[in-house]
């Protein structure tokens, strides 16, 4: 309830302010009753002036806040022992050390009253933010990023999103109730005036009847939602001794989760208590229950290494032969071993020792074949490379040939090319390399065709005989120009398909270009004839 000034109702803050000054007052008339005390007991004036200087020294000078209400009232004291009968010399010490405390008191209330505004303003300044944060609750809730809630517990994934907004207003609020609180211990530390600290305490109490009320309603509404989830939780997978819905493994790591959401809730102390007693419980039926499975797993685990052991008794006899039998027959006897495998019980981890010891197994003879299948690469590579050289002794024959067949007698020229041309034939080469051939031997053809015409030429001979051997000639002319006219077509017709690769139709650019220029040979050769026959004729 809020303090007003028509209310004989106290807060917390004004019991605590007033308890602190009956203790102050209590505080400061112990040690002035005993001050006075010792003070009466004195018989000159010289001591009781230096009893009370001593007096107010210790209490402006102790640790902590000085104590000028002793201070002033022991200064009173003592000022009517100036009026006493005292030696001047004396009177005129004391007077100036009395004088000097004095003027010290009041420079340590100002640096104590300076000290105390600055405090003052500081703690303002943070009430202020404090209450701007209130006002703009929603505003600050709404920049607060989500709570990273545990991702195993389908219970809680559910709820999410409702769990979420929950929490993330009592993680606010209770930041905030944080604040207030700090502010309050350090108004209630701060020397100031009792109408300062009146002032900020209402302030204090109106921004905590913003925030612990609602503070106060959000946790009971998240701690009826988180107990009545655990309670369904125990409901639906715990029925007396028996766990079910559930495998009791999933079941831990959803016990875990639960727990661990407990502590990210701000959860009342009894919910708190009896939820973590509850799953306590749940936890304990989830050991039994895994201590019993591992007892099976136990005598699963034993079942296995004896049916483990004897297959492996059976792998080793066979390992003994496995280095003599063909590779089929151990694979036979490899399968029978591992339906025998099929048919016993074992574990995972046995099931992958046993198949990586029959792997073993046929090791050594995948090995043979790895090297037999490397030897007839190495065999094939090599016939390859026998035949690539053959082929280019080949092609530098026919070059040879042609570079020297015009030199050569027509006979031995013949017999040259038709040795050649059984040679290509032998090699059984490769579609590139055989057109290469072929444009090879055609230029060949071509060269003794020219031989032979010349031969023919040159024949010393009547007119008659002179004019059929021209005659002749002429035909064999016309008829090789006609062989070349149809080449070049089919070339033509070649570099014209779509689906010819960039290499071919180089090649076969190449080759029509080679033809062109052999029918213009062939064509001057013709009318070289021509004009003989006309000559002739004429």
């Amino acid at each position: 309830m809020n303090l007003t000034p028509d209310s004989h109702e106290q807060t917390p803050e004004t019991k605590i302010l007033a308890e602190k000054k009956e203790e102050t007052v209590r505080e400061m008339s112990s040690e002035f009753c005993e001050f006075t005390q010792k003070l009466s007991q004195l018989s000159t004036p010289e001591e009781r002036v230096a009893h009370g200087l001593a007096f107010m020294r210790s209490s402006i000078s102790q640790e902590g806040t000085p104590r000028f209400r002793e201070f002033w009232e022991a200064r009173k004291v003592v000022l009517p022992c100036f009026k006493e009968n005292i030696n001047s010399v004396v009177r005129s010490k004391l007077w100036s050390e009395y004088v000097e405390l004095t003027v010290e008191a009041r420079r340590l209330k100002e640096i104590l009253e300076e000290q105390s505004a600055f405090a003052m303003e500081q703690i303002d300044l943070a009430v202020a933010a404090l209450e701007a944060d209130v006002t703009n609750f929603q505003k600050i809730l709404e920049q607060t990023g989500k709570i990273a809630f545990p991702a195993e517990s389908p219970t809680i994934q559910a709820k999410e999103a409702s769990y979420n907004q929950i929490q993330r207003e009592l993680n606010l609020l209770n930041t905030l109730a944080s604040r207030l609180n700090g502010l309050r211990k350090e108004v209630i530390k701060t020397d100031m005036r009792m109408r300062f600290k009146t002032k900020f305490f209402k302030r204090l109490s109106e921004i905590g009847d913003h925030i612990f009320p609602k503070r106060k309603q959000l946790i009971d509404q998240i701690s009826q939602e988180f107990q009545k989830d655990i309670e369904q939780f125990v409901e639906r997978h715990f029925q007396g001794d028996q766990v079910v819905g559930a495998p009791y493994f999933a079941l831990r790591e959803e016990i875990k989760a639960l727990q661990g959401m407990a502590k990210i809730l701000t959860l009342s102390s009894g919910v708190f208590n009896r939820t973590r007693l509850s799953l306590s419980e749940c936890w304990d039926k989830i050991k039994v229950l895994e201590k019993e499975h591992k007892k099976e797993i136990n005598a699963k685990r034993q079942v296995s290494q004896d049916n483990r052991t004897l297959i492996e008794k059976k792998i080793q006899e066979l390992a003994t032969k496995s280095a003599e039998l063909p590779l089929q027959e151990l694979d036979r006897a490899i399968e029978e071993i591992s339906r025998e495998m099929r048919d016993v019980e074992l574990h995972r981890a046995d099931v992958f020792a046993l198949r990586d010891m029959l792997s073993n197994l046929r090791a050594p003879h995948l090995a043979a074949q790895v090297e037999k299948s490397k030897a007839l690469e190495e065999a094939e590579r090599e016939k390859l490379r026998l035949k690539r050289e053959r082929v280019l002794e080949v092609k530098e024959k026919i070059a040879t040939l042609l570079k020297d067949g015009a030199a050569m007698t027509l006979e031995l020229f013949e017999e040259a090319s038709s040795a050649l041309k059984e040679e290509v034939k032998q090699l059984n080469a490769n579609k590139i390399d055989q057109q290469q051939f072929d444009r090879l031997l055609r230029q060949l053809k071509d060269l003794l065709s020219e031989c032979k015409e010349k031969s023919l030429l040159n024949l010393n001979e009547d007119d008659r005989n002179a004019l059929e051997n021209l005659r002749t000639v002429l035909d064999q002319k016309k008829k090789r120009r006609q062989e070349i006219k149809e080449q070049i077509e089919s070339y033509r017709r070649a570099l014209g398909s779509s689906n010819l690769d960039f290499e071919k139709g180089m090649l076969y650019s190449e080759q029509m270009e080679q033809e062109r220029e052999l029918l213009d040979r062939t064509n001057k050769g013709i009318e070289e004839i021509e004009q003989k026959i006309a000559q002739l004729e004429g």
